[in-house]
C-alpha cells in the first residue's frame, strides 16, 4: 500500500478514535508537544497532522506510521470481535488480573450496586475487583502516591469497566484513567448510564463498542465477557436472580445520579453559534427596520401619487449589491487560492475541490487542511470547513451576494457593467467580482 494511503487511513482512524487515544499514542512516541502545540481550538485532524509533520521533520515518519498502523489495528482486516476474543483467550491463561471499575466518586451508590451484581452473579471474588469508592476494593490506607497506585492497578487489570455517567466527565481522575487505558491498550467495556448517549460518549472515547446499563441484553454481554476473561464458572440462576434485583433498583439509582457540573465543548460551541446567529438576525432586522422608517418618512413627505410610488420603491439595489461584494471580497482575500476554489466549487456547484497531484494547488490544499480551513474526504476531495469561524464568515458574505433575490434591473446593470450574465455558478462572474 502506498505511504500516502497509509497516512490517510491512520489519520481517519485517529480522528474516529478520539483525542485522548491519539494524544496517548503521540506522547508515547515523543511527539506529544507537537500534537498539543496547536491548542484546544483546533480539531483532532489538525493536531494529528502537526504531529506527523514533526515526525517527518525528524526523519522518522515511517517508524511512527508503522507504529500507528499497529496501534489502531490497521495492518490487517481481522474483525473487532475476533481481536477481542483473541485478547481474552481461554480460561486456563486468565487467572491473573483484576476488574477495574472506573467511575466518579459521586456515583458511589450505583458503582456499589453494579459491583454486587457482578461479584455475586459471576463468582468474581472481592479481591479481583478494583472500585476505589468501596471498602475492601479501594486504594489501601497509607498509599503515598495515589496516581501511581491507579497506574499499577490499570496495568495489571484484565478488564476495564468505565461507568460513563454525567459525573464521569467532571472527574479529572476518570479522564486520567481513560487516557491511561488507551495508552496501555487495555481491554475495555464502556457502560453508558442515562442520560449519557453514544454521541456524548464518542466525544471522549471515539467510536468504540459500548453497552447501556439499562439494557438487559447488554448486562448479559458484560456477564459473558467477565466470565470468559477471568475463567469463571458461575451459577446461571444466581446471575439471573441478581440481575432482576439490579434492574428493579436501577430507576431509583438513576434518579439519584449527580448532575454534570461542566458542559461539553460541543455544547459550548453550539451555544456560541446560536448566540452569533441570533446577533446576526438582530442586525438584519435592525437594518430592515431602519429601511422601513426611511420609507415611511418619504411616504409621509410625498405630495403626489407619483412621489408616493417612488417612496415605496426598494432602496438602491446597486449600492447594496456593491456593499455585499466588498464585504465578501475582503473576507475571500484573506484566504489562499485553494480555499477560495474549494469554496467556489462547494457553494456554486455543490462539488468537492480536486486539485491535480502532485501540484502547488495540492500542496496549498494540504496546508489549508492542517490549518483546519478545509476538510478532506478520501473518496471525493476537499470541502470548506464550515465549522471554522473564518470560513463561516466568508460563506455568509457570499450568500449576501449570490442568494439574494436581485431584481431584473440589477441584473441588467450587472450585464452592462461586467459584460456577463449574473449567475452564481459562473466562474467568470466570481473572477470578475474578485472573489477567486
Amino acid at each position: 500500500m502506498a505511504e500516502s494511503d497509509q497516512i490517510m487511513r491512520l489519520i481517519t482512524a485517529m480522528v474516529d478514535g478520539g483525542d485522548a487515544r491519539a494524544g496517548s499514542f503521540f506522547l508515547s512516541h515523543g511527539l506529544g508537544p507537537a500534537y498539543y502545540s496547536l491548542g484546544r481550538g483546533y480539531s483532532i485532524r489538525a493536531r494529528v497532522n502537526a504531529a506527523l509533520n514533526s515526525a517527518e521533520a525528524q526523519e522518522r515518519l515511517d517508524t511512527v506510521l508503522q507504529a500507528g498502523l499497529g496501534f489502531y489495528d490497521l495492518g490487517d482486516s481481522v474483525a473487532e470481535d475476533d481481536r477481542t476474543a483473541s485478547r481474552i483467550g481461554d480460561s486456563a491463561t486468565n487467572m491473573n488480573g483484576q476488574l477495574f471499575i472506573s467511575h466518579a466518586s459521586a456515583d458511589e451508590e450505583l458503582a456499589d450496586s453494579l459491583t454486587d451484581l457482578l461479584r455475586l452473579g459471576t463468582d468474581l471474588t472481592r479481591e479481583r475487583i478494583v472500585c476505589t469508592s468501596l471498602d475492601g476494593m479501594s486504594i489501601p490506607v497509607g498509599t503515598m502516591d495515589y496516581l501511581e497506585h491507579l497506574r499499577k492497578s490499570l496495568t495489571s487489570a484484565r478488564l476495564v469497566l468505565p461507568l460513563i455517567t454525567p459525573a464521569f466527565f467532571d472527574s479529572e481522575v476518570c479522564l486520567i484513567e481513560i487516557g491511561a487505558m488507551w495508552g496501555m491498550r487495555q481491554e475495555t467495556f464502556p457502560l453508558l448510564v442515562p442520560p449519557i448517549d453514544f454521541p456524548r460518549m464518542e466525544g471522549l472515547l471515539g467510536k468504540v463498542q459500548a453497552a447501556k446499563i439499562d439494557t438487559p441484553g447488554d448486562l448479559s454481554r458484560l456477564h459473558d465477557i467477565i466470565v470468559r476473561a477471568f475463567g469463571l464458572r458461575p451459577d446461571t440462576a444466581m446471575w439471573e436472580g441478581k440481575k432482576v434485583q439490579f434492574e428493579r433498583k436501577l430507576p431509583s439509582l438513576l434518579k439519584g445520579l449527580a448532575p454534570a457540573r461542566r458542559r461539553s465543548a460541543a455544547d459550548f460551541e453550539e451555544a456560541v453559534e446560536r448566540g452569533v446567529a441570533l446577533q446576526q438576525r438582530v442586525e438584519v432586522l435592525t437594518g430592515q427596520l431602519d429601511e422601513l422608517r426611511e420609507q415611511n418618512r418619504r411616504l409621509l413627505a410625498a405630495k403626489t401619487a407619483d412621489q408616493a410610488v417612488r417612496a415605496l420603491a426598494p432602496p438602491d439595489e446597486i449600492a447594496r449589491f456593491q456593499s455585499a461584494v466588498r464585504d465578501a471580497k475582503e473576507l475571500m482575500d484573506g484566504l489562499s487560492r485553494a480555499v477560495r476554489t474549494a469554496i467556489y466549487e462547494d457553494h456554486a456547484n455543490d462539488q468537492p475541490y480536486r486539485p491535480a497531484r502532485p501540484s502547488s494547488e495540492a500542496a496549498d490544499a494540504e496546508r489549508a487542511l492542517r490549518q483546519d480551513l478545509l476538510t478532506f474526504n478520501e473518496e471525493s476531495g476537499y470541502f470548506p470547513n464550515d465549522g471554522d469561524p473564518t470560513i463561516e464568515a466568508a460563506l455568509g458574505a457570499l450568500s449576501e451576494v449570490f442568494e439574494v433575490h436581485w431584481s431584473p434591473d440589477l441584473k441588467a446593470w450587472f450585464r452592462n457593467n461586467y459584460n456577463k450574465n449574473f449567475t452564481a455558478s459562473s466562474q467568470p462572474v466570481w473572477e470578475a467580482l474578485g472573489l477567486l
